[in-house]
């Protein structure tokens, strides 16, 4: 609850169409799964608040997703991001998160990489750095919650605080 407070600026949240239980499943079903070359799994929504006191625009998104690999960065966002030691790779805008994470797993079921994409609050500035921190910080900090709920061996997250890393970039 600190991490959300953090980041929303207030301890009263009224809570949109989540679906938590959908989100940790899917990940499920993609660990048992053989995937085709040209499979695009899609984002689930893990959960979505905002102010109780507010107008509702300055809302805070989680989605997951299952993934092939952790991306690395493109040259051109590794300009606008801070990235965090904490899983395979995690960065941040003051409005965006990234967090992506192994989730090594017993058979039958294979191995994957979970990516857990935190977005919002409108209108914090760019400029806000502590607001990155707050922003990976929270999703390490459910980055955890779903790894344990997932039961993940060796998801190599972070067990406090993330420390912001030099950017890595990769070729485009």
């Amino acid at each position: 609850m600190a991490a959300f407070k953090a980041v929303m600026g207030g301890d009263r949240f009224d809570e949109g169409s989540a679906k938590p239980k959908e989100a940790i499943d899917d990940l499920r079903k993609a660990s048992r799964e053989q995937w085709a070359a040209d499979y695009r799994p899609e984002s689930v929504r893990y959960c979505w608040l905002w102010p109780a006191e507010g107008d509702g625009q300055k809302d805070l998104m989680v989605e997951l997703t299952p993934a092939r690999k952790a991306p690395g960065l493109h040259p051109n966002h590794a300009k606008r991001v801070t990235s965090y030691a904490s899983g395979l790779q995690a960065f941040s805008s003051s409005g965006l998160g990234f967090l992506y994470f192994s989730c090594g797993l017993k058979a039958p079921a294979h191995d994957i990489v979970v990516e857990l994409k935190v977005r919002g609050p409108a209108g914090v500035p760019e400029t806000d750095l502590e607001q990155r921190t707050r922003l990976i910080t929270l999703a390490n900090t459910l980055a955890r919650k779903v790894s344990g709920e997932l039961g993940c061996q060796d998801d190599g997250l972070a067990a406090g605080i993330p420390v912001s890393v030099p950017n890595p970039s990769s070729a485009p």
